[in-house]
């Protein structure tokens, strides 16, 4: 394997980390976890979601020394089953399982393709998902239930597939937004728009059926047409998640899925500083007087990071790292206005 794509491939860990973060801050979501509430997860916060990023980077660089090193799938897969545990222990609750799939799967895909073009990542995609789901996906989760009760793809069909949602749905929504009217605000939520009425949410089937599931494509329509038509889209998504909350209504797989495209628009380089930034800041104000733990407070993985809380959060490279600056280096500038 040639340095540059060792480089490369270490970018890609970086994007994806800082792509789950993005599709936090991006508010409002209805019934999902932002700066302004907790959506319809009384069992989640912030700061929780927050702390689960720091795994999902663990469990990235982990994956990524694997690939460096040569070790089969086999490894990769107990590596990602590992840290689908520890989160589960750490967190109290699946917070980022979803995302723990696609963005592993991403990565190695991303390893073994040869040939550059999202035509040939993609079909990489579907063979590591065949080899996993054959060797390796047996395990009974609230996930397989839904999918055998209402007889749903979800994510599994989505692997099998080479993640359609993310190239053919969010990427397409986002490049095209961006082309007619430059705002990355206007551009996030028509991926938003977009993922809601294709992805087949498993997340959504088990905590409300299928009236659920066509809610929220129906909305995903409405708030299409009010992007394109210029309307007060932020308000519309703001109604909505107070509805969203009442009936019990989340998206967790759309919110994966819009995590990953950014992620993968990051490493694209189709998303700058500037925008991340920006974008961040124009949330709507959040609880905390700060954006923590990922600015002010001291993170699970103490090896990553260092600082004293009162200090910010400031970035201490690992020994043998290939990068010289920070992963959430974008984000230690960003503030948010108190309550």
């Amino acid at each position: 394997m040639s340095s540059s794509h060792q480089r490369e491939v270490g970018r890609l860990v970086e994007s994806l980390v800082r792509g789950a973060a993005l599709e936090l801050y991006l508010t409002p979501k209805p019934g999902l976890v932002d700066l302004a509430d907790s959506g319809s997860h009384s069992d989640l916060s912030l700061s929780t979601m927050e702390r689960s990023i720091h795994s999902i980077a663990d469990y990235l660089l982990e994956l990524f020394r694997s690939l460096s090193c040569g070790e089969r799938f086999e490894h990769q897969v107990a590596i990602a089953k590992r840290a689908e545990r520890n989160m589960l222990q750490a967190r109290g609750t699946n917070t980022h399982r979803g995302y723990l799939f696609l963005s592993g799967l991403l990565l190695i895909a991303h390893w073994h393709t040869r040939s550059p073009g999202e035509r040939s990542l993609r079909v990489t995609i579907t063979s590591l998902a065949d080899d996993f789901f054959n060797s390796y996906g047996g395990k009974s989760t609230h996930g397989r239930q839904v999918r055998q009760r209402y007889r749903a793809g979800g994510i599994v069909r989505e692997a099998l597939a080479g993640f359609p949602s993310l190239f053919v749905t969010a990427l397409p929504a986002f490049r095209s937004s961006m082309e007619r009217c430059s705002c990355f605000r206007s551009a996030s939520f028509a991926m938003l728009a977009q993922l809601m009425q294709a992805v087949e949410d498993t997340t959504t089937l088990h905590r409300g059926g299928p009236f659920a599931l066509s809610r929220i494509r129906r909305d995903g329509r409405v708030l299409e047409r009010i992007i394109s038509t210029g309307g007060d889209y932020v308000s519309f998504l703001a109604g909505l998640n107070r509805i969203y909350i009442l009936k019990g209504i989340t998206m967790g797989g759309v919110a994966d899925l819009l995590g990953l495209s950014y992620g993968y628009l990051l490493f694209r380089n189709e998303i700058t500083l500037a925008d991340e930034t920006a974008h961040i800041a124009s949330g709507t104000v959040c609880h905390l007087d700060e954006l923590s733990p990922l600015i002010r407070t001291r993170p699970d993985s103490a090896a990553w990071f260092s600082g004293s809380p009162a200090a910010g959060l400031q970035y201490q490279v690992p020994p043998n790292s290939l990068y010289e600056e920070a992963i959430f280096e974008a984000l230690q500038a960003v503030r948010c206005t108190a309550w």
